[in-house]
């Protein structure tokens, strides 16, 4: 196989690729753990197993080959998604953009095996196959590494459902410019997004991606994001078809848990329940298959995460979690597949809320992609901001803190799947994620230029525990008026002229230097040296410099 350069290249109105991506990978050794293959011989009782299979690179042996998947993976992405992408320097079509090489699918299919997805982030595919086979995938050129199927641990939330009538909480109307939330208003009061809506906002123009188990689509908290055309698309994921509400194979309960995290997100009807990001554009996902007792399969969320990218998806919100044969060094943020993906979609600039998971209290309970170092992982407190026992704790195995926020996750207030006029109470970080993830939306609605790292800042250093993180609270109960709001620090101290990391006579020589004798200007920018504000580099800073350092005067101040 051919290395072919690919950066700077320009194929007509195709971008331009993406020139830091790695494009060979090399063969593991051995390309399945010894702790791999013990897992998948315990799991195939019937003599079949399910895999992950990453490739060693993609097949281009001509840079005609390259061009032409390149031109074919633009046509796959929307405009909104590369305007998105645009935000993180990611302007150009990546390799993980092109999907897998094709050949390298039919050859393991060859061995008998059922091949069921691929992923183009991680440039792998998954299958079901002979455990028999195994060693004939490994000894394949084209193969680097055999990972186990991850699972997804069931732990769905506890639900009370009641009629609009029968539903506690404060419901208001000082104005005409305030909603009546009905029992929702305490879960919104509390992470302050009631001031947001008043200010105006409510996640339009905001593309929130929902991951779950299904959806009750005709109930009448999601009317109006269809009367008014906000449901861009949905994918079911389990029968690959187009509608995402219960169908004749699925069990009766398989939409309740995505009715319920939808609406605690995005619902809106008058008097009764709203979401922070009510007035959102959104897609829908069902990536959840519920018939069975066993765990759920991560293929399907890695590949919804995939389509929400490529459609120009701003947040995801999922209420999900991965675990199974993982040990403690995997929860590390660089191992699990879903916790790569997550990490991918953030990159292309995605804002990704997830669940801690509802393994607490115990220390080092969270799942994947929790583990992810840049997501949102959100735990659960009590409406007295008191932490909920059962909400996962970090730390993460390098020993991050995780959550990184938290929100209302008991007896929170939702619609149900049980009929299209049902709101419930439900309890689980399920319903604290789709709070933190509205925030999201609503965040960037006022900042539509923010990356996902910038939202994730200002959600965590406005949160309620912010100078005091912790592996329970993380940074603390969400603040969605004061993250709107948030300022972030300038990058250099204050009349810091040479970057030194202080400001001492040293700055003032520099400066002296800079302003009379052409040296270098003041780093990282020019702003450092403006140490009385003023908006200009000039004398008047020498001078406040030399009054700050040796006569107690101010501090300098910047621009």
């Amino acid at each position: 196989m051919s290395l072919i350069l690919l950066t700077g290249i320009s194929l007509g109105k195709t971008l331009p690729v993406q020139s830091n991506d790695q494009l060979v990978r090399s063969k593991s050794n051995p390309v399945v753990s010894q702790g791999a293959m013990n897992y998948m011989l315990s799991k195939s009782g019937d003599g079949t197993t399910k895999i992950w299979v990453f490739f060693t690179d993609r097949g281009f042996d001509s840079y005609d080959e390259f061009s032409r998947a390149a031109q074919s993976a633009s046509s796959r992405i929307t405009e909104r998604a590369l305007a998105r992408r645009t935000k993180v320097d990611r302007d150009k079509i990546s390799i993980t953009d092109i999907p897998v090489n094709a050949a390298y699918v039919n050859a393991i299919t060859s061995l008998g095996a059922t091949p069921r997805r691929t992923s183009r982030y991680l440039n792998a595919a998954s299958f079901e196959v002979p455990i028999s086979v195994i060693d004939k995938i490994s000894d394949m050129d084209f193969v680097a590494e055999i990972r186990p199927m991850l699972g997804f641990k069931k732990d769905y939330s506890k639900v009370e459902d009641s009629s609009p009538s029968d539903k506690s909480g404060s419901s208001i109307s000082l104005d005409t410019d305030t909603l009546s939330y009905g029992a929702s208003y305490d879960q919104l009061d509390q992470i302050n997004v009631i001031a947001a809506h008043e200010a105006g906002y409510n996640g339009s123009g905001v593309l929130v991606a929902m991951f779950d188990t299904g959806f009750r689509k005709t109930h009448r908290v999601f009317l109006n994001i269809a009367m008014s055309g906000r449901l861009i698309a949905e994918w079911d994921f389990v029968f690959d078809d187009g509608n995402t509400s219960n169908e004749a194979e699925d069990w009766s309960s398989a939409w309740n848990h995505g009715t319920l995290t939808w609406s605690t997100l995005g619902g809106e009807w008058a008097d009764n329940h709203y979401g922070p990001a009510y007035g959102a554009d959104f897609i829908i996902a069902k990536t959840e298959d519920v018939r069975s007792e066993t765990p759920v399969e991560e293929d399907n969320w890695l590949a919804a995460v995939e389509w929400a990218d490529s459609i120009g998806a701003d947040v995801i919100s999922s209420s999900l979690g991965y675990t199974d044969w993982y040990t403690a060094p995997d929860y590390d943020g660089n191992t699990a597949v879903v916790t790569l993906a997550a990490e991918m979609a953030m990159a292309n600039g995605i804002v990704v809320c997830n669940s801690a998971g509802n393994d607490g209290p115990g220390s080092a309970t969270i799942n994947t992609p929790t583990d992810a170092d840049s997501i949102i992982s959100v735990g659960a407190v009590y409406s007295s901001g008191t932490i909920v026992g059962f909400s996962s704790r970090g730390p993460t195995y390098d020993g991050r803190i995780k959550p990184e926020v938290c929100a209302r996750g008991s007896g929170t207030a939702c619609a149900s799947s049980s009929g299209d006029e049902v709101l419930t109470t439900a309890s689980g970080t399920s319903l604290s994620c789709p709070l933190v993830g509205g925030v999201a939306a609503l965040v960037l609605e006022a900042h539509p230029d923010w990356t996902p790292m910038q939202v994730r800042e200002a959600l965590m250093m406005t949160a309620s525990n912010s100078t005091t993180p912790d592996n329970n609270y993380g940074w603390g109960i969400v603040d969605t008026w004061a993250a709107i709001n948030y300022s972030f620090g300038p990058s250099f101290i204050p009349g810091d002229a040479n970057e030194s990391g202080g400001v001492d006579i040293d700055d003032v020589v520099y400066l002296i230097g800079y302003i009379f004798s052409g040296g270098p200007p003041p780093v990282p920018h020019e702003d450092a040296g403006d140490a009385d504000g003023s908006g200009s580099v000039d004398i008047d800073d020498v001078t406040y410099l030399i009054n700050y350092i040796f006569s107690g005067g101010l501090p300098p101040v910047g621009t």
